[in-house]
């Protein structure tokens, strides 16, 4: 069974680019981090997010980053932090 998957890019969808999802890990082991963008009550939604995932995982290590805003891209210092310390990561945003 092979499904397609259509990936829009908020950008500018007049010529859709072909792209592929991130790797996902076969499991959920080590650091996981879970990135905060800024967005108004985001940070809501990660709390319940890290709820369940303690109760899923619980040997997980899960540590949360935010980015300074939403505005922008995210700084160096916290991709590389990212980079380094997690092998894998939870970017959300809510409104």
């Amino acid at each position: 069974m092979s499904e397609s998957l259509v990936i829009l890019d908020p950008t500018d969808e007049r010529v859709p680019l072909g792209r592929r999802p991130a790797s996902r890990p076969d499991q959920l082991h080590g650091t996981l981090g879970i990135v905060d963008i800024a967005k108004p009550r985001g940070d809501v939604f990660l709390d319940e997010i890290e709820r369940l995932l303690n109760t899923r995982f619980p040997a997980l290590d899960i540590i949360r980053l935010r980015k300074p805003t939403y505005t922008k891209p995210a700084p160096s210092d916290l991709r590389n932090e990212v980079a380094t310390r997690c092998q894998a990561v939870i970017q959300a945003l809510a409104d």
